[in-house]
């Protein structure tokens, strides 16, 4: 069997899809989890040990332990469009836009949606 080639216009194209709503959270996070475990899907923009399109594709299917919502769309699509050649600032970048998340409120509001739940469970009240 042939390998997949990923590329980063398909990957934002299925982000775009989620920001409009026209793509679930789920089958967002379903797609990734199969491509990210397919040992035949490869990245078009590897730069040494970096890729781009890998780093998004694991925090997509890591999406529900990492709390994304929709509204986070921006931030993995701003890293998408990182140049070639400039992964370290790209990802320097992409790392402060995930981190002013406001995690607290973001636990607020998805204390008994499903998908996230199991990972909200050990969380502490006061800021649950």
């Amino acid at each position: 069997m042939s390998t997949r080639i990923l590329k980063r216009d398909e990957l934002a194209q299925m982000l775009r899809e989620w920001q409009a709503g026209q793509v679930s959270t789920e089958q967002l996070l379903r797609w990734a989890n199969a491509l990210d475990l397919s040992d035949e899907v490869d990245f078009e923009d590897w730069e040494g040990d970096d890729s781009v399109t890998n780093e998004v594709l694991a925090a997509l299917d890591m999406l529900d332990m990492n709390l994304a919502l929709p509204e986070d769309a921006p931030v993995y699509l701003a890293f998408l469009a990182t140049p070639s050649g400039q992964f370290q600032s790209g990802y320097a970048e992409y790392q402060r836009a995930l981190s002013a998340v406001d995690l607290v409120s973001r636990r607020k509001k998805l204390r008994g949606v499903p998908l996230y739940e199991r990972f909200l469970q050990n969380q502490p009240q006061q800021d649950a």
